[in-house]
């Protein structure tokens, strides 16, 4: 592929880093954007920014620029959850990370779950609640799980609108937060059971695993502050709390909910491993950030792999469902 687009580049063919976008992980977006748009450019790529939510027809932006491939560095709603892969499909236009279906699958906390519990992959007990969002006075449903648990809108990223709730009050309350992230009107809400362990992380790049991280965190509940402020959470390469044994289980359940799942490109797959050693699937991010403090990169570079490796990497797996990476 890369051969492919350096010669699309010397027919004044582009590269694009598609950022921004309209979620509510527009912020963490862009700072990743430009990060891969830098090391594109570090490395002679010439690539071009565009910002679906900038106000132009984003079809016209993509063919008037002749765009060979386009690099996602999208967070949330419209730009992981297939809407966008869909749109590059149809333009016919190589793109980077998971495929369509792939990317609706994952960004659905729901179905996702149920997709491991059917491949008998380990994941925290769960339950779907409905809850309408349109009636500010109306109870929240009640929970069948064991309190603490976490609250998840079924579809958002970077730990917007997720919570812990330790009591009923902060469940009504985490319950409210998590409908609010979710949109208007019936809206599905994720409750799951807490695990008390370890939490790591797991990157894939081109169907190879990178290092695990454990993510210890200065506080009880790896939040979006935590995740985003530089000093919050401590990140160990290798894990210092886990047995060679428990690195490798997780590995292998991690890759195993990749491939289930159809995930290509790079992916990161978030567990919790338990005192007994056993790992527990979270969830799986097609478009991991590619900030200053975010995990994938810190995982390449435990294994030699520069920023501007690893943005060429990702651009080299570019492709389109229907050809697949070798087209």
């Amino acid at each position: 592929m890369i051969e492919r687009l350096k010669q699309a580049l010397a027919a004044g063919e582009r590269i694009a880093v598609l950022m921004g976008g309209s979620s509510p992980e527009r912020e963490v977006s862009l700072k990743s954007g430009a990060a891969v748009l830098a090391a594109l450019e570090r490395r002679g790529w010439n690539p071009i920014a565009i910002d679906p939510a900038d106000g132009r027809a984003l079809p016209g932006a993509l063919l008037e620029n002749r765009i060979a491939a386009a690099v996602l560095a999208l967070h949330g709603a419209g730009g992981e959850d297939g809407t966008i892969q869909g749109l590059l499909e149809i333009l016919g236009i190589p793109y980077t990370g998971s495929f369509v279906g792939a990317s609706a699958l994952c960004m659905n906390k729901i179905l996702s779950k149920r997709l491991f519990r059917d491949a008998g992959l380990p994941t925290p007990p769960w339950e779907e609640l409905l809850l309408d969002g349109n009636d500010p006075h109306a109870s929240p449903p009640e929970t069948t799980l064991e309190l603490p648990c976490f609250v998840k809108p079924m579809s958002t990223g970077s730990s917007v609108g997720i919570s812990r709730a330790g009591n009923r009050e902060e469940l009504r309350e985490g319950l409210i937060l998590a409908a609010r992230a979710g949109g208007d009107g019936l809206t599905r809400v994720l409750v799951e059971q807490e695990i008390i362990g370890t939490e790591v992380t797991l990157g894939v790049l081109n169907d190879r695993p990178l290092p695990l991280i454990e993510i210890r965190p200065g506080t009880a509940f790896y939040d979006y502050h935590a995740k985003y402020t530089a000093g919050q959470t401590r990140y160990l390469i290798p894990p210092e709390r886990l047995s060679a044994g428990a690195m490798a289980r997780a590995t292998e359940v991690g890759v195993a909910a990749g491939r289930v799942a159809g995930c290509r490109g790079l992916y990161r797959v978030d567990l919790i491993i338990d005192r007994h050693d056993t790992p527990w699937l979270l969830e799986i991010n097609t478009l991991p950030g590619m900030t200053a403090t975010s995990l994938a990169p810190k995982a390449a570079a435990a294994i030699g792999l520069s920023f501007e490796d690893l943005a060429e990497q990702i651009l080299s797996g570019a492709g389109l469902e229907s050809c697949h990476a070798g087209c």
